[in-house]
């Protein structure tokens, strides 16, 4: 017996669904007021992967590059070396003691906290009702996946991106994306204002059930959905500020400051007969100091 392969599900935008009426919605989604079926939803799971914004994996390496990357720190253990192949093993020793201490305190605090908050977030587990294989279920909130019929009550968390089917006196609190103070009434009628945060037939990701409950046929999940796409916009790198470009050229004139009065405190000891090696010492201490 042959069995045909299930074709991918295209994926709805929500401003399109927010303007369908529900049977259509159910329709393009090959879903339905039922829900889906468990196979459907493993290879929707396949298709589109976990309802989830963003994965952060503890890097030991990360977090000692970010500990060992400090010119201070750079610069003592050019010290230690120049005092270790000069005959100053002694004063080697205790700067790479100082050095070796202030980075593995560091490695050790930082490392452990994040670890920490890594297994916290794991043990984190957010379940939401829904309509699967004709009967209600709860399930996390990481397996859902566009078709799935979710229910709302007050006090929940919108788990993804939801055309509403049904509504019963439901409001939902957006200040999450909107910023604005007042929930916002739901209702299930098809809309043409496009808008993509202006949807009172659609419930968002990370919005709260402010009052009522309802029905919503699951649209967009995880980072595809208007808040993971927030989300994704602050997780960029974002531009220097005019401060911070001040910071950064005032640091780079001390640098350069540095530089020079250590170069010509050297030249002056040695253009006085001073020892070589002390003069290098002396010059190293300065720019330390500094």
């Amino acid at each position: 017996m042959v069995v045909a392969a299930r074709t991918p599900v295209r994926e709805l935008n929500l401003a399109d669904a927010a303007g369908c009426p529900s049977d259509e919605v159910f329709s393009r989604l090959g879903s339905g007021p039922n829900g889906l079926s468990s196979d459907d939803v493993a290879e929707r799971l396949r298709q589109f992967g976990p309802n989830v914004l963003a994965t952060h994996r503890v890097r030991a390496t990360a977090v000692l590059f970010r500990q060992i990357r400090n010119p201070i720190l750079v610069l003592l253990l050019g010290a230690a070396l120049v005092s270790g192949l000069t005959g100053g093993g002694t004063n080697a020793v205790i700067i790479a003691v100082i050095v070796a201490l202030s980075v593995g305190l560091g490695f050790f605090n930082e490392y452990r906290a994040e670890v920490a908050m890594a297994s916290l977030r794991g043990k984190i587990r957010h379940e939401i009702d829904v309509r699967r294989d004709g009967r209600a279920s709860r399930v996390p909130v990481t397996d859902l996946v566009p078709g799935d019929v979710v229910s709302l009550h007050i006090g929940a968390l919108v788990p993804a991106d939801l055309r509403l089917v049904t509504v019963d006196e439901l409001e939902c609190d957006e200040g999450v994306l909107t910023g604005e103070s007042m929930p916002v009434a739901k209702s299930v009628a098809p809309v043409t204002d496009r808008e993509a945060l202006d949807q009172p037939g659609c419930a968002f990701m990370g919005t709260i059930v402010h009052q009522g409950s309802g029905l919503g046929v699951v649209i967009r999940t995880g980072a595809r959905t208007a808040f993971g796409q927030i989300a994704a916009g602050l997780s960029e790198k974002q531009g220097q500020t005019a401060f911070e470009v001040g910071l950064s050229r005032f640091s780079r004139f001390l640098f350069g400051v540095a530089a020079v009065l250590t170069a010509f405190i050297f030249i002056v000891n040695v253009a006085l007969s001073r020892p070589l090696i002390e003069a290098l010492l002396f010059s190293l201490a300065i720019a330390v100091g500094i």
